[in-house]
């Protein structure tokens, strides 16, 4: 699709890329320490061998952006993840930011929705340019696609 019909939300690629490759980092020690107890020099053949390509292509692989009445959202570097999501679905949208986000210098936003039974959000974007703002757009254009669709009474 071309980029000028999207409603693409921004997303900081450069603090995204390096958010990733820290967790690709720590997640290998934590699991290299658990299995093997060679966590470190795991952690280190990752960092500087797969690690800064693989952070750099996922980061520019997240894209979410407003299409009508559906948020759509595509995320993988080798398996892809493609989700849309009614908007008159979302029940909340929320801001979260850990340790190493705001080392970072970056806010994911979870989007919550109705039905889906699980306390995991139906879909995570990471890296928003100005995250309140996305955050309140997004709920905007879910209350005009929910009053939308009653249209007026009387």
């Amino acid at each position: 699709m071309d980029k000028a019909t999207k409603n693409e939300f921004l997303v900081q690629r450069r603090p995204m890329a390096r958010y990733f490759y820290w967790m690709q980092v720590l997640m290998i020690v934590l699991v290299g320490i658990w299995f093997c107890g060679a966590g470190l020099l795991l952690a280190i053949l990752h960092a500087i061998t797969l690690g800064p390509w693989l952070s750099r292509r996922q980061s520019e692989a997240v894209h979410s952006w407003l299409q009508g009445t559906t948020l759509r959202v595509d995320q993988g570097v080798f398996f892809l993840k493609r989700k849309a999501i009614p908007l008159d679905r979302i029940t909340d949208v929320v801001l979260a930011q850990g340790p190493l986000m705001k080392i970072c210098g970056i806010w994911e936003l979870r989007v919550q929705t109705a039905g889906t039974g699980q306390s995991v959000p139906e879909a995570t974007l990471y890296g928003i340019t100005d995250p309140e703002a996305a955050r309140d757009m997004l709920l905007l254009a879910r209350d005009e696609a929910v009053s939308g669709g009653f249209g007026e009474i009387g």
